[in-house]
């Protein structure tokens, strides 16, 4: 009758370490977003990331609209946005900074 009260804790404490894991950075945009046959180009201030489009998740996909030029994003993924893995598979959220 134990193992119910370990099992979920376990469970909660698995599901509050992966998110803990994901990291939020904000970039501003050198120029609008590029959209090519299978890539998402973004030019930031810290650098370009190129994304593989059928990689993303298709709720990261929904969250993407016409960013413009010097409009701040808030960008959540697993690994960090500029440290790639080559595809954007880790990418969780793409979305306007908050205002203030």
């Amino acid at each position: 009758m134990k193992i119910l009260p370990l099992l979920a804790s376990s469970l909660f404490g698995l599901l509050i370490s992966t998110s803990a894991i994901a990291k939020t950075e904000k970039v501003t945009l050198k120029n609008k977003v590029a959209f090519g046959e299978e890539a998402i180009i973004f030019q930031t201030t810290k650098g370009e990331v190129i994304l593989n489009m059928y990689a993303l998740p298709e709720k990261v996909l929904k969250q993407m609209q016409p960013f413009k030029k010097g409009q701040c994003l808030e960008i959540q993924s697993k690994n960090g946005f500029f440290n790639d893995t080559g595809d954007g598979a880790y990418v969780q959220s793409i979305r306007p900074c908050p205002r203030k």
